[in-house]
């Protein structure tokens, strides 16, 4: 997959995360994690759905050192099923 496939998937999927206070369009590569509004537990909520649509879940300790998005989507192109 490439990037911008990843990122429109990811788009899509927070879409369902109504909490959230951003623009989901305007999310690209290099939005950092704390832009979004995540809290704890919609952070692992979103994790899980990203889990079930790439097949790929990072470790904890590799969740926590990612903050921008570009992370995201590198670790899903080297680790997604799909």
């Amino acid at each position: 997959m490439t990037k911008q496939e990843i990122i429109t998937d990811l788009r899509e999927l927070l879409r369902k995360q109504k909490q959230l206070k951003v623009d989901i369009d305007t999310i690209g590569l290099e939005t950092r994690f704390d832009q979004i509004g995540f809290d704890s537990l919609s952070i692992l909520d979103f994790m899980y759905e990203v889990e079930n649509r790439f097949g790929a879940f990072p470790e904890m300790a590799e969740l926590v050192k990612m903050q921008k998005v570009d992370d995201l989507v590198d670790y899903l192109r080297a680790h997604s099923r799909k």
